[in-house]
């Protein structure tokens, strides 16, 4: 198969640059390598672009796979957010608010107006800020696998417990160590380009060993933030077409919250249940359950998500 391969680009935000990869419809199809490629959506010159956040510790690059079954239909512009990627890592600046206006300035210094936006874990958060911050600039919200209520009403979540998660940073003996880790967790859905992306994750140390790319501390800084913040606040006041997409299974009318989350099933049983719950409190809401899928769905199901999210814009 054929990568798409994205503009790759910096601007100039609130004292710092930030890298993103663009999908521009109209250079794809004038690329011979692509121009007879199968895909299923028919182009719109009249179509919002769609703006892509990545989640914790991951990289633009993440929205690779998802992007390609699109990105002939509609303009993508996918950011590396501040500390991640290409884009710069200043000492502070990690609470979601800030990183939510670098996003807003950037879509203003590249010309954009009114977008779809997408959001996959922290992203998610950060895009519903976004959106709650500026409507009027946000004509469909999707939040993927998004941690949608505060960590302090989880179970047997404390501030403590939650920022210090991160003590500190995986450390990999090598870059070969650190792929085979993560190629045990997606063995499911593992290959060559998947690999690619998660390489984007990391950077190498002097001693040839490697570690994740947002500095320990930043991701510490965006912890307390999202500890702090009143996501729970936000919803009512959404005016969009607002898609969740919890990797979890719809709940049964009569379920409750776990009151433990230990493993695995526990925590997928809380993100239905709490899902359910956002949902009625959205106006505008649609829920796209994805059980027995891990948290990364734009890598392991991108066709299946890539359709809900085009059908979904389309509304």
């Amino acid at each position: 198969m054929h990568m798409i391969k994205p503009h790759s680009s910096f601007v100039d935000v609130n004292d710092i640059r930030l890298h993103y990869l663009e999908w521009d419809p109209a250079k794809i199809c004038q690329d011979p390598a692509t121009a007879n490629a199968d895909n299923s959506f028919e182009q719109d010159s009249d179509d919002l672009p769609i703006v892509l956040l990545h989640g914790l510790n991951a990289t633009a690059d993440t929205w690779r796979l998802l992007a390609e079954q699109i990105c002939s239909q509609r303009q993508l512009i996918a950011f590396d957010l501040r500390g991640h990627g290409q884009s710069d890592q200043p000492e502070d600046g990690y609470d979601l608010v800030t990183i939510a206006e670098d996003i807003i300035s950037a879509m203003a210094t590249l010309g954009l107006g009114q977008v779809a936006l997408v959001g996959h874990g922290l992203g998610a958060r950060i895009a519903l800020v976004l959106t709650a911050r500026h409507p009027a600039l946000i004509s469909h919200l999707v939040l993927v696998d998004c941690p949608l209520v505060e960590p302090k009403h989880w179970p047997g979540m404390t501030r403590e417990r939650f920022i210090r998660d991160k003590e500190t940073p995986d450390i990999y003996a090598s870059e070969q160590h650190y792929l085979q880790t993560m190629q045990d967790e997606m063995a499911s859905f593992w290959s060559p380009d998947v690999e690619a992306i998660l390489k984007t994750y990391i950077r190498e140390l002097p001693n040839g060993h490697v570690e994740e790319g947002l500095r320990t501390s930043y991701q510490r800084q965006m912890r307390e933030s999202l500890w702090e913040d009143r996501a729970l606040s936000y919803y009512s006041k959404l005016t969009c077409p607002v898609l969740l997409v919890p990797a979890a299974d719809q709940p049964h009318p009569d379920e409750e919250l776990p009151e433990r989350l230990e493993n695995a099933d526990e925590f997928a049983a809380a993100k239905g249940y709490m899902a359910a719950q956002v949902a009625r409190t959205i106006p505008r809401c649609t829920v796209l359950w994805m059980p027995d899928t891990t948290h990364e769905i734009q890598l392991q199901r991108p066709q299946l998500l890539a359709q809900a999210i085009a059908n979904f814009v389309k509304e």
